[in-house]
């Protein structure tokens, strides 16, 4: 067991047993989600983003641009609501698979992953910081186990 993450379109294809979190603003955990102030200018270093300009993706150069990890990490440690939240999800993943989950897709950075990573530096979280796929490679690295021993 442990805390999870992935993103909105994967959730439909979380096991059902499965307890989710949505870390984005107006979905009830806004505590865990980025200010508007922070989103905002995020959002517009998007709008300036050129292709050929060193940068993988809008996002990836929003990211730094906006100095995203650094602000993001002192709003959550500066927020006792959000630290006590985040606590609060370490303890329950001990006994079962929490997911915390936002838009952004798994190639790009993002604040969930931050979470999951201030969660075991913080209160020693158990994380799986692996993207959840469906037909993940759990599942094929079981099979070619299998395989291997028949």
């Amino acid at each position: 067991m442990a805390l999870r993450q992935t993103y909105l379109s994967m959730k439909s294809k979380l096991p059902a047993e499965t307890e989710v979190v949505l870390v984005m603003r107006g979905r009830g955990s806004d505590e865990l989600a980025p200010t508007e102030t922070l989103l905002n200018d995020f959002n517009k270093h998007k709008k300036h983003f050129a292709r050929g300009c060193g940068y993988e993706s809008e996002v990836h150069y929003a990211w730094e641009k906006s100095d995203y990890e650094r602000r993001f990490r002192a709003q959550i440690r500066g927020d006792p609501r959000a630290l006590a939240r985040l606590k609060e999800l370490t303890g329950r993943a001990r006994e079962r698979d929490i997911f915390l989950i936002c838009y952004e897709g798994d190639d790009k950075p993002c604040h969930r992953k931050l979470l999951l990573q201030m969660a075991e530096e913080e209160f020693g979280a158990v994380v799986d910081p692996a993207p959840f796929r469906a037909d993940g490679p759990a599942v094929a690295t079981t099979k070619k186990r299998e395989l291997k021993l028949l």
